[in-house]
């Protein structure tokens, strides 16, 4: 029974159907005006001209308004549509065309000459071939095109008395019987297309998903939640690149938890990475904006990258980020600083240029961090350049 009436198609799959059928249909009402013009051409000295002239005004004006309809399709054809009632609509239109058509059979009677009455299943068979390329990506849409004329060329040719006319009908009849056939086929290949299409669109979205979490995690200390060196190492390059053409300043925090060592031996690693941790979050509620970057340098020590940053800028976050660890009011009684926990701060800024690199400026942070250090630790040391 798959091959009189397929299975129907998922939801999604049915929506792309309705679509293809909207993509050709402005051309093919354009064509069928213009057959229908020949046609009427054809038939003009063996037919009556006044029903003739009413049958074509009638097509043209048919076309016309499912041409609009077209337009009107395209318009929305992008996002979501109701493909329910696209698909009704498209229907309705091409019945009614295959009803105006089929009313061209009507025309037709025993005394008109052998060539006419060949040019008139020319037309016939040359629609219903027209129909079957526009209007089988919907299985029901071809056959509400040609039953009509079909019927009607049936029936006129069954009311003959002369010898043929039954055959020429039978003939016709297996031609449609082959184009519906050859339709449902062509239904079921597009319709496993589009299952496959929709399938690989699906798993291409997955993989994409799953590419992207792996960068993610590829770039994210898994901790602290913050970029890890490589990711930094990436990020400051870029913005090495930019500020050498915009001659901006950048500046580098490197934080440093003061005698960390001291707080794993007193309280235990597990103490350990929370604290790490919500020097992190802090870190990262400390900066200004996405722009700015925290990452976890190593161990206990973490980097702060400031774009478009002057060293007095840098300062102020540096003493805010000093605030708000102390904030965190996290007890340290193995600190010789304090009995809560610290960090020691180094800065440097620098408008990148030719002569100077990325280790540069790394280098000056961490002496400028070391200099934090040596000097009493729970402080910030500028070093600009």
């Amino acid at each position: 029974m798959s091959i009189l009436f397929p299975e129907k198609p998922s939801p999604a799959i049915k929506g792309e159907q309705v679509r293809l059928l909207y993509q050709q249909g402005s051309a093919i009402q354009l064509l069928g005006i213009l057959t229908a013009v020949i046609a009427v051409a054809l038939f003009w000295n063996i037919a009556d001209r006044d029903t003739l002239l009413l049958w074509l005004s009638v097509m043209v004006l048919v076309s016309i308004i499912r041409l609009a309809i077209n337009v009107r399709f395209s318009g929305i054809a992008g996002s979501d549509f109701d493909t329910d009632r696209w698909e009704k609509i498209y229907m309705a239109g091409t019945f009614l065309s295959g009803v105006i058509w089929g009313g061209l059979a009507l025309f037709y009677e025993p005394g008109w000459p052998v060539p006419y009455q060949v040019m008139l299943f020319i037309i016939y068979t040359g629609l219903i071939g027209g129909a079957f390329n526009t209007n089988s990506s919907v299985f029901a849409a071809f056959p509400a095109f040609y039953l009509p004329p079909v019927a009607c060329l049936m029936y006129v040719m069954l009311q003959q008395s002369g010898e043929g006319y039954i055959e020429m009908a039978l003939l016709f009849a297996i031609y449609i019987a082959l184009m519906h056939t050859s339709s449902v086929r062509f239904y079921n290949r597009l319709t496993h297309t589009l299952e496959l299409q929709f399938d690989n669109q699906q798993l291409a979205g997955r993989l994409a998903h799953s590419n992207k979490r792996l960068t993610r995690l590829a770039e994210i200390d898994p901790l602290t939640q913050t970029f890890n060196r490589r990711s930094m190492d990436r990020f400051l390059s870029d913005e090495w690149k930019m500020h050498l053409q915009n001659t901006k300043a950048i500046s580098v925090l490197f934080i440093d938890i003061d005698y960390f060592k001291e707080y794993n031996d007193t309280y235990g690693h597990v103490a350990g990475d929370h604290c790490l941790n919500a020097v992190a979050q802090t870190l990262k509620k400390s900066i200004r904006n996405e722009r700015d970057m925290v990452a976890r340098y190593g161990g206990e020590e973490f980097a702060v990258i400031l774009p478009h940053t002057e060293c007095e800028e840098a300062r102020h976050i540096a003493e805010r980020i000093l605030e708000d660890i102390q904030a965190l009011r996290i007890m340290h009684t193995a600190s010789s600083v304090a009995d809560e926990l610290t960090v020691s701060i180094g800065i440097t800024t620098m408008v990148p240029n030719p002569l100077c690199d990325i280790p540069t400026i790394l280098d000056r942070a961490d002496r400028a961090l070391y200099d934090a250090k040596r000097s009493g630790r729970n402080r910030i040391v500028c070093d600009a350049a």
